[in-house]
This record gives C-alpha cells, structure tokens and sequence, in this order.
C-alpha cells in the first residue's frame, strides 16, 4: 500500500543512445528510498528493459527525437503531482527523490528544484578529468555547483540543467511543457517560462551520477555545443542568459588567438602570447592539483583552457546564428 504522505513523482528518462551504460544505470533506480513514484523511459523504438520496479517504456513511434521532445511525450503520459527529470547518461542518488520533495511539501511557491550533477566513482580515467575540468573554479566559476556537491545551504536559482530537475507537474503544463527542439539549452528555455510563477530552488544534497564525456575530443565537442546555445540564449533569453559571466570565455578565446595571430609577426607579441598562455596555464593548473598524479594534473590543466576556447567559439557562433532548431 502506497503511502498517502508521499506525492506520487514521475521519473522522465529521455532515451537518447541506446547503450550497456544505461541498462547498467537503471538498476540504481531500484535503490530509491521513496515509495511512490513511476520511472518513464521514452524511447523512439521498441527495447527490452529489465525487470525493474516501477519501470514503463514509452515509444514515440518517430526518428530522432531530441532530449525536449521526448520529455514532453514523457509528461503526457506522466501520473504525478512532480516531475523528475534525468539524463540518459545519469542516475541518481538513493534520497535523491526525499530530499527535493521537501522543498515542495513546506513551500508551495517553489516551483522547482534542481542539484548537483557529480561525477560516478566508476566513470574512466579521461572521464574523471572531464569532471575535474568541471569542478574547477576557473572553468566554472559560480555555476560550480552544478558538478559538485558544495555543502548545505539551499539558494534560489533562475537557471538549471535537465539532467537533474525536479518541476511541478501543473507547472509545466501551464508554460506548454518544453515546447521546443532544442538539444542543449532547452532546460534554460523552459526555465525563462517558469520563473514568474514563483521560486526554483538549488539544494546540494539533491544528487545525480552523472557520466562525464572524456578528454579531450567527445569534452570539446559538448562544450562547443553548450557554448552554441548560451550565445543563441544570450541574445535571445536575456532574462535567465544575459550576464557577463558568460561572455567571459568568449573575451579570453577572442584575445588569446588575436595575441597569438600577432605573434606571428612581432616578437614582442611573441613574448605577451607566452607570458598569457603561462598565466592561464598556472591558474588553471593550481585549481586541479593533485601532487600524487602530476599527468592527470597536466592534462585537466590543458583541459580547461581547451574548455573555454571551445565555448568561446561556440558562444560566437550562438550568436551570429539567425535561428538555432536544435
């Protein structure tokens, strides 16, 4: 018998790449400790999941339906007052549903609830330095708290990944869902409609497992595509995307290729190009060093000025983009 104190909460899995890793993920579903909730895997075609409790497959019957898309079937067929939406590529901590559930029981103008996404234990080694590219504060700044867990203390947010957001289920249907075919920067998209409606809390302790893409090329490719869409916002949302935090790396790409072009011709430059590139390396350097792996230092060292250089020319390609689809 289910337990009347406890909303009924629909897990929202958008299945993207089918793969061993997510049937592997699945099983840690099982170990949440809270009684009432339904897990929906959408997937565009018919696979076979395991035995797993409260586990149903929805097929949308179509090709390629990106992460939004897929989320919005997901919420028409969901039977709770809560959505819990997670990437394919995660899964999540034991009292990841009792902890946000909090926030929606004793605040009825919380909207939302958003944690932090951290790196497994198990994810390889060139994963793991993707992850410690991430939780470096010289790659993420204040928005560090979106790969680690950093104490305690709950705050407001007006933005926040997909990969681990809780949403009121009334909510979402009011702002017409994710209603768009964004694959990256839908969840900022969403969270621009919702933030008149009340608060979208952050809570450390609300914890997902999420898999890393390693350095350096697959690490790139994502952060290229984080920056695309950031820029599009940019100029598009300014009222969850437009602060100067974002323009920062796309200033730093902008300069340091410039200083670089120059260099070619005057050894004065030359010599500013180094010292820069010696600065950046340093900072980034005692950000994520670790005395017992020196390579490993290294290579997120380089993996981090790589990171920005990467978003930067995304953010400007974000924003020369007329119109963004996807």
């Amino acid at each position: 018998m289910k337990n009347i104190k406890q909303p009924l909460v629909s897990i929202i899995i958008p299945l993207y790449v089918i793969c061993d890793r997510f049937f592997s993920d699945l099983k840690h579903f099982d170990k949440i400790k809270y009684s009432n909730y339904e897990i929906l895997v959408i997937c565009d075609k018919k696979i076979k999941l395991p035995n797993i409790q409260h586990l149903r497959l929805i097929i949308t019957g179509l090709k390629q339906t990106g992460p939004a898309e897929k989320r919005d079937i997901g919420l028409k067929q969901a039977k709770g007052t809560i959505c819990a939406f997670i990437d394919d590529d995660a899964y999540p901590n034991p009292l990841w549903i009792k902890t946000a559930m909090r926030h929606f029981v004793r605040n009825k103008d919380v909207i939302a609830v958003g944690g932090p996404g951290v790196t497994p234990p198990d994810d390889g080694r060139m994963a793991q330095l993707g992850g410690l590219v991430y939780t470096s504060a010289y790659t993420s700044g204040q928005l560090k708290m979106r790969f680690v867990s950093m104490g305690e203390r709950t705050r407001v947010v007006e933005d926040w990944p997909a990969y681990n957001l809780f949403i009121r289920t009334d909510m979402m249907k009011k702002v017409g869902g994710w209603g768009s075919t964004f694959y990256g920067g839908e969840d900022t998209y969403i969270c621009s409609k919702m933030l008149k409606y009340g608060r979208m809390i952050y809570d450390p302790r609300v914890i997902v497992y999420h898999h890393r893409r390693p350095l350096f090329f697959p690490h790139m490719k994502q952060i290229f595509n984080v920056g695309m869409h950031r820029g599009y916002f940019f100029k598009r949302y300014p009222e969850t995307s437009r602060y100067a935090l974002y323009l920062l790396p796309t200033t730093l790409t902008v300069g340091f290729w410039t200083l670089f072009i120059l260099s070619l011709f005057n050894p004065i430059t030359l010599g500013l190009f180094l010292l820069t590139f010696g600065i950046f390396f340093g900072i980034a350097l005692s950000t994520v060093l670790n005395r017992k792996d020196p390579f490993g230092t290294i290579l997120a060292s380089l993996g981090i000025i790589m990171t920005h250089m990467a978003y930067g020319v995304g953010f400007i390609k974000g924003l020369l983009t007329e119109k963004l689809l996807r």
